[in-house]
Protein backbone atom coordinates (compact mmCIF):
# COMPACT_ATOMS: atom_id res chain seq x y z
CA UNK A 1 0.00 0.00 0.00
CA UNK A 2 1.12 3.43 -0.98
CA UNK A 3 1.43 6.05 1.50
CA UNK A 4 -1.36 9.26 1.11
CA UNK A 5 -0.01 12.35 -0.88
CA UNK A 6 -2.15 15.48 -0.45
CA UNK A 7 -4.15 15.58 -3.74
CA UNK A 8 -3.00 18.04 -6.75
CA UNK A 9 -6.52 19.99 -6.19
CA UNK A 10 -7.82 23.11 -4.85
CA UNK A 11 -5.38 24.80 -2.83
CA UNK A 12 -2.96 22.38 -3.83
CA UNK A 13 -2.92 22.78 -7.78
CA UNK A 14 0.01 24.63 -8.09
CA UNK A 15 2.32 22.05 -6.04
CA UNK A 16 3.75 19.40 -7.60
CA UNK A 17 4.03 15.78 -5.51
CA UNK A 18 7.29 16.47 -4.09
CA UNK A 19 6.12 20.04 -2.57
CA UNK A 20 2.95 18.30 -1.64
CA UNK A 21 4.65 15.45 0.41
CA UNK A 22 7.13 17.84 1.70
CA UNK A 23 3.98 20.12 2.97
CA UNK A 24 2.15 17.00 4.59
CA UNK A 25 4.47 16.78 7.18
CA UNK A 26 3.65 20.24 8.25
CA UNK A 27 0.16 19.03 9.49
CA UNK A 28 -2.00 16.48 10.53
CA UNK A 29 -5.16 13.98 9.86
CA UNK A 30 -8.26 14.41 11.07
CA UNK A 31 -10.99 11.78 11.03
CA UNK A 32 -14.21 13.17 11.03
CA UNK A 33 -17.79 12.21 11.74
CA UNK A 34 -21.28 12.87 10.33
CA UNK A 35 -22.39 16.37 12.70
CA UNK A 36 -18.84 16.86 14.38
CA UNK A 37 -18.68 20.75 14.63
CA UNK A 38 -14.69 21.48 12.95
CA UNK A 39 -15.17 25.27 13.44
CA UNK A 40 -17.29 27.52 15.51
CA UNK A 41 -18.07 30.41 15.01
CA UNK A 42 -16.87 33.19 17.21
CA UNK A 43 -14.11 30.68 18.84
CA UNK A 44 -10.67 31.40 18.08
CA UNK A 45 -9.32 29.75 14.92
CA UNK A 46 -5.75 29.71 13.66
CA UNK A 47 -5.72 26.68 11.07
CA UNK A 48 -6.66 26.22 7.71
CA UNK A 49 -8.09 22.40 6.41
CA UNK A 50 -8.10 20.79 3.46
CA UNK A 51 -11.06 18.31 2.68
CA UNK A 52 -9.65 14.72 1.92
CA UNK A 53 -12.87 13.08 2.06
CA UNK A 54 -16.50 14.30 2.92
CA UNK A 55 -18.76 17.31 2.39
CA UNK A 56 -18.83 20.13 5.02
CA UNK A 57 -21.39 22.58 5.80
CA UNK A 58 -20.59 26.51 6.11
CA UNK A 59 -22.90 28.40 8.15
CA UNK A 60 -23.01 31.56 10.00
CA UNK A 61 -26.06 32.32 13.26
CA UNK A 62 -27.66 35.56 12.11
CA UNK A 63 -31.09 36.69 13.41
CA UNK A 64 -31.62 34.08 15.20
CA UNK A 65 -31.23 31.23 13.15
CA UNK A 66 -28.51 29.62 11.26
CA UNK A 67 -27.45 30.47 7.56
CA UNK A 68 -26.06 28.67 4.84
CA UNK A 69 -23.30 30.19 3.24
CA UNK A 70 -21.81 26.98 1.26
CA UNK A 71 -20.80 23.77 1.54
CA UNK A 72 -16.95 22.04 0.95
CA UNK A 73 -16.01 19.10 -0.60
CA UNK A 74 -13.09 17.39 -1.23
CA UNK A 75 -10.08 19.18 -2.55
CA UNK A 76 -11.21 22.11 -0.98
CA UNK A 77 -10.53 24.09 2.03
CA UNK A 78 -12.00 26.39 4.69
CA UNK A 79 -10.17 28.22 7.49
CA UNK A 80 -8.17 29.74 4.86
CA UNK A 81 -8.97 33.51 6.23
CA UNK A 82 -7.03 32.23 9.45
CA UNK A 83 -3.58 31.69 7.96
CA UNK A 84 -3.63 35.42 7.52
CA UNK A 85 -5.48 36.66 10.05
CA UNK A 86 -5.83 34.43 12.87
CA UNK A 87 -8.87 35.28 15.11
CA UNK A 88 -12.39 34.38 15.80
CA UNK A 89 -14.09 32.44 13.11
CA UNK A 90 -16.22 33.83 10.88
CA UNK A 91 -18.58 31.19 10.24
CA UNK A 92 -19.18 27.38 11.76
CA UNK A 93 -18.09 24.26 10.04
CA UNK A 94 -19.66 21.06 10.37
CA UNK A 95 -18.78 17.40 8.70
CA UNK A 96 -22.01 16.59 7.12
CA UNK A 97 -20.84 12.60 6.50
CA UNK A 98 -18.04 11.08 7.93
CA UNK A 99 -14.68 12.42 6.30
CA UNK A 100 -11.23 12.95 6.94
CA UNK A 101 -9.46 16.37 6.77
CA UNK A 102 -5.60 17.61 6.58
CA UNK A 103 -5.31 20.61 8.70
CA UNK A 104 -2.21 22.68 9.44
CA UNK A 105 -1.66 25.74 12.12
CA UNK A 106 -0.62 29.19 11.10
CA UNK A 107 2.79 28.40 12.91
CA UNK A 108 3.50 25.35 10.65
CA UNK A 109 2.39 27.11 7.71
CA UNK A 110 5.21 29.96 8.58
CA UNK A 111 7.36 27.11 8.71
CA UNK A 112 7.33 25.54 5.57
CA UNK A 113 7.29 29.11 3.50
CA UNK A 114 10.46 29.25 5.20
CA UNK A 115 11.72 25.80 4.37
CA UNK A 116 10.41 25.74 1.64
CA UNK A 117 10.13 29.24 -0.37
CA UNK A 118 9.62 28.26 -4.21
CA UNK A 119 6.79 25.73 -2.52
CA UNK A 120 5.05 27.81 -0.24
CA UNK A 121 4.84 30.73 -2.96
CA UNK A 122 2.59 27.83 -4.71
CA UNK A 123 0.64 27.60 -1.73
CA UNK A 124 -0.02 31.00 -1.32
CA UNK A 125 -1.10 31.03 -4.99
CA UNK A 126 -3.76 28.24 -4.69
CA UNK A 127 -4.95 30.34 -1.15
CA UNK A 128 -5.27 33.71 -3.51
CA UNK A 129 -7.06 32.01 -5.54
CA UNK A 130 -9.71 30.47 -3.66
CA UNK A 131 -10.21 33.39 -1.69
CA UNK A 132 -10.27 35.39 -4.97
CA UNK A 133 -12.93 33.29 -5.98
CA UNK A 134 -14.66 33.57 -2.71
CA UNK A 135 -14.31 37.38 -3.25
CA UNK A 136 -16.13 37.32 -6.39
CA UNK A 137 -18.90 34.96 -5.17
CA UNK A 138 -19.95 37.75 -2.15
CA UNK A 139 -19.79 40.38 -4.87
CA UNK A 140 -22.48 39.07 -6.82
CA UNK A 141 -24.49 38.24 -4.12
CA UNK A 142 -24.55 41.95 -3.19
CA UNK A 143 -24.73 42.86 -6.89
CA UNK A 144 -27.71 40.61 -7.17
CA UNK A 145 -29.53 41.60 -4.22
CA UNK A 146 -28.40 45.25 -4.04
CA UNK A 147 -27.10 45.39 -0.69
CA UNK A 148 -25.29 48.62 -0.50
CA UNK A 149 -22.90 48.78 3.01
CA UNK A 150 -22.98 51.70 4.92
CA UNK A 151 -19.67 52.35 4.11
CA UNK A 152 -20.44 52.83 0.64
CA UNK A 153 -23.83 54.23 1.01
CA UNK A 154 -22.36 57.72 2.50
CA UNK A 155 -19.32 58.13 -0.32
CA UNK A 156 -21.36 57.05 -2.84
CA UNK A 157 -24.42 59.11 -1.88
CA UNK A 158 -26.83 55.88 -2.38
CA UNK A 159 -30.79 56.44 -1.57
CA UNK A 160 -31.58 54.44 1.65
CA UNK A 161 -34.85 54.57 2.96
CA UNK A 162 -35.81 56.80 0.56
CA UNK A 163 -33.34 59.56 1.59
CA UNK A 164 -30.59 60.88 -0.23
CA UNK A 165 -27.14 60.84 1.62
CA UNK A 166 -25.63 63.86 1.38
Amino acid sequence: MSQFILPRSGILAFMDEESREQLQGYGSLLPTSAGQTIIQEGEPQTSLYVVIAGVFSVTVHTAGRDVSLDSVEEGDCFGEVAIFQPGPASATVTSVQDGQLWFMGVDNLQQYLLDWPYAGCAIILGINTILTRRLKRANSVIRANEIVPSFLSVRSKKRIDGARLE
